[in-house]
């Protein structure tokens, strides 16, 4: 019988250490990452995990080389214009941020001073993160920061796609989890789906699109748009592809964490 911790097989998943672990961990680290996703559709080929899968494998492999927590990801986000498929979950706005919100503050308490929210769900639900991350600032004395992913992989992504248009459930995230898990994705079920030719000005069908306005979609206009709930071409995904986007996200996770410990 000893007193010692017995040690987490992954010593900086929260939810597998022992209080006293985080203890000692707190010792050498006061960042957290925290994965935030939405569990919904994402059409014929990919599970509907998709968005709290790809922060928490990148969170997993940027705890792996920089001093950091990564704490239980958040399953559920703002996702209402995904309701016209089963299977998704939505959360109103205010719910989502202040659970966000609470979710960050009480780490806070017990020693955490930087958060990294890890966004799966980029575009969706950045508003309401940008929200979260000025409250935790302002009322929490948390230095916090939103890490939507496709920022983080945006440049990578211009010089590897072969897409004309990735927007929902195609070749970025189609390609991110055939890297990560590639037993979840079923290529054979994938179908290309084309926005309309034209959209209004200062806004286009893409992730990476040169989006200069605020804009949102319906559940009904997503019902209007794609029969199978993704928009673009998923069929043109690789897991090379999905390599060098994973890497691009966690080389510029770990320069934001080596910074915030070295400040």
């Amino acid at each position: 019988m000893t007193d010692e911790p017995s040690g987490a097989d992954d010593p900086y998943r929260v939810a597998e250490m022992t209080w006293r672990e985080i203890e000692t961990a707190l010792e050498s680290t006061s960042t957290l990452l925290l994965p935030v996703g939405t569990t919904e559709q994402h059409g014929h080929h990919l599970p509907l995990g998709v968005d709290v899968y790809m922060p928490e494998a990148i969170g997993e492999r940027v705890a792996e080389r920089s001093s950091t927590l990564l704490a239980p990801p958040i399953w559920y986000g703002v996702s209402p214009h995904h309701t016209f498929k089963p299977g998704t979950f939505t959360l109103s706005s205010e719910t989502f941020r202040r659970y966000v919100t609470d979710v960050c503050a009480s780490a806070g308490r017990w020693g955490i001073e930087n958060v990294v929210l890890l966004n799966g769900h980029y575009l969706a639900q950045d508003p309401e993160l940008e929200i979260v991350v000025r409250e935790l600032r302002t009322e929490h004395g948390i230095e916090a920061f939103h890490a939507p992913l496709v920022d983080l992989f945006a440049e990578v992504a211009e010089e590897i796609r072969t897409g004309e248009v990735s927007f929902h459930a195609s070749e970025f995230e189609t390609s991110i989890m055939l890297e990560l898990l590639p037993k979840l994705v079923d290529m054979d079920a994938a179908e290309r789906v084309d926005p309309p030719a034209e959209s209004l000005p200062l806004t286009e069908y893409d992730a990476l699109g040169d989006n200069r306005v605020g804009w949102s979609l319906t559940a009904g206009d997503m019902d209007e748009l794609t029969p199978t709930g993704n928009i673009g071409d998923p069929t043109v995904a690789t897991a090379g592809k999905g390599a060098a986007l994973v890497d691009a996200a966690v080389s510029e996770l770990c320069r934001l964490v080596d910074a915030l410990e070295d400040d």
